[in-house]
């Protein structure tokens, strides 16, 4: 029996064909590359925003990370790529302008499936580490967030490459398909449903 039309999946984006984005994508040819270790579970996350990174990017690559984390699941790199991830070890964002551009590492996943990434790769533990400070309120209204300053994983992308890059408007259209996209799931799950489970106040 032949799929109906809005359960058809777009191969590309993995969204349903009546939510596709793809259309909306005008991939960012980026100067520092971002590479994105995935943890299984995000992948089947119906609003997961690594892919649009992955897909609105052109120097990007979104590994899924099944074990301890190690080099081989990424491109060959001359340079040692910086992890993005906030602790005491990690250094201000901004200490990357002064730097040859570098691959940006990104864990894709909640705060504590991150945290058990980081520790059971000796690998990732050896990366320098920068975080942003001073960050933007999230945008992303669907998932409630375990810390007051999490941003998902998009948006950590889209500023990071702005501070790195000195230009965050050029990527302002990448949370626009997130915000489109969100815009559609509380259109779907309705106003009153959305207001109970995830609005504040």
């Amino acid at each position: 029996m032949n799929a109906t039309p809005g359960r058809e999946r777009c191969p590309r984006c993995e969204r349903p064909r009546s939510s596709c984005y793809c259309a909306q994508l005008h991939p960012v040819a980026n100067r520092w590359p971002v590479w994105i270790c995935q943890h299984p579970a995000e992948s089947r996350h119906a609003l997961g925003t690594a892919r649009i990174a992955a897909l609105g990017l052109e120097h990007s690559v979104m590994m899924p990370c099944t074990g301890a984390a190690n080099p081989s699941l990424f491109p060959d790199s001359p340079i040692t790529p910086a992890l993005i991830y906030p602790g005491e070890a990690a250094k201000p964002i901004e200490e990357l302008q002064a730097q040859t551009e570098r691959p940006l590492l990104f864990l894709d996943a909640t705060w504590r499936k991150s945290h058990r990434m980081l520790m059971e790769s000796p690998w990732l533990q050896s990366l320098p580490r920068y975080a942003l400070e001073n960050r933007a309120t999230s945008r992303y209204r669907i998932r409630r967030a375990s810390r007051p300053d999490a941003l998902s994983t998009l948006e950590a992308i889209v500023e990071t490459l702005g501070v790195v890059e000195g230009d965050a408007q050029r990527y302002a259209p990448l949370l626009a398909v997130m915000d489109h996209l969100i815009d559609q799931q509380i259109a779907h799950m309705g106003t009153e449903v959305y207001a109970r489970n995830y609005r504040k106040g």
